[in-house]
């Protein structure tokens, strides 16, 4: 029973870690959580409205533009960072496998969760950004948090699935960076979803983006009601994905202290 009421203060102090451990040799720290999503947006617009006059239907100005470009790269920032961790969590934390009793399989949700912390912050900066430009944000950006929400389940059985093949396959890494530059070009982040040719439409659409894209930029920047039934099979699925990751995670995780 103790054991079970300590997981949380674990939890806690592990995220504290995670975050604090990622900018405490910067000279600017914590900072970087907010000026990273920024330049991000600054960089983009400039690449794709300045450079590449890319326009967005229904975008009457740049700053249009970098609401709807900013909107989906949250879903997939927080997407790449998951995916960035993963392969790693466990081969880099050989100690937590070798010497100590230590339930491993909260290490992948420590990595989702301070993933949630910059999602949330890039989610925030939108907001100000909208109001600043006075269109809003309107009564439905109180629902955007539950698409992030949404993704998490799908989020923890990418990085039970990617930290378990991490320790096995040290390839894993590698194949995760091709991965997360596709999903940004096959992703409905620089051009909205009706203008994807036909014949492309189902890749797309099998994209596990598309959906939590979509559905943060109508209940921010288009100020609408988020689709309900467009994110209730999304996130069935991603609770099945969610439990065979788990399942995955501890039948092979008998065998890390082998391997490591």
């Amino acid at each position: 029973m103790q054991k079970h009421a300590d997981l949380p203060f674990l939890l806690r102090q592990l995220i504290g870690r995670e975050l604090s451990a990622r900018y405490r040799t910067t000279a600017l720290g914590a900072c970087w959580l907010v000026l990273q999503p920024l330049l991000m947006l600054v960089i983009y617009t400039v690449v794709f409205s300045g450079i590449f006059k890319a326009r967005w239907h229904g975008a009457a100005s740049t700053t249009d533009f970098a609401l709807m470009l900013f909107a989906g790269l949250i879903p997939f920032s927080f997407l790449a960072e998951v995916l960035a961790t993963a392969p790693t969590t466990i081969s880099s934390q050989p100690n937590f496998v070798k010497k100590v009793v230590f339930p491993l399989e909260i290490l992948p949700i420590v990595k989702v969760a301070a993933a949630m912390v910059g999602a949330l912050i890039g989610l925030t900066i939108l907001l100000v950004v909208q109001a600043w430009k006075g269109e809003g944000p309107s009564m439905w950006a109180l629902s955007a948090p539950l698409v992030l929400l949404e993704m998490v389940p799908m989020l923890l059985g990418i990085g039970w699935t990617l930290s378990a093949l991490g320790v096995y396959l040290r390839d894993t890494n590698q194949m995760v960076g091709i991965l997360t530059s596709v999903l940004l070009f096959l992703s409905p982040i620089f051009f909205p979803p009706d203008a994807i040719p036909h014949e492309l439409r189902a890749l797309v659409d099998f994209n596990p983006l598309a959906t939590p894209i979509q559905l943060l930029r109508t209940t921010t920047v288009l100020n609408a009601a988020p689709d309900f039934q467009q994110m209730l099979p999304h996130l069935c699925l991603s609770l099945l994905f969610a439990g065979a990751g788990y399942m995955l995670f501890r039948r092979v995780s008998k065998g890390f202290s082998d391997v490591l």
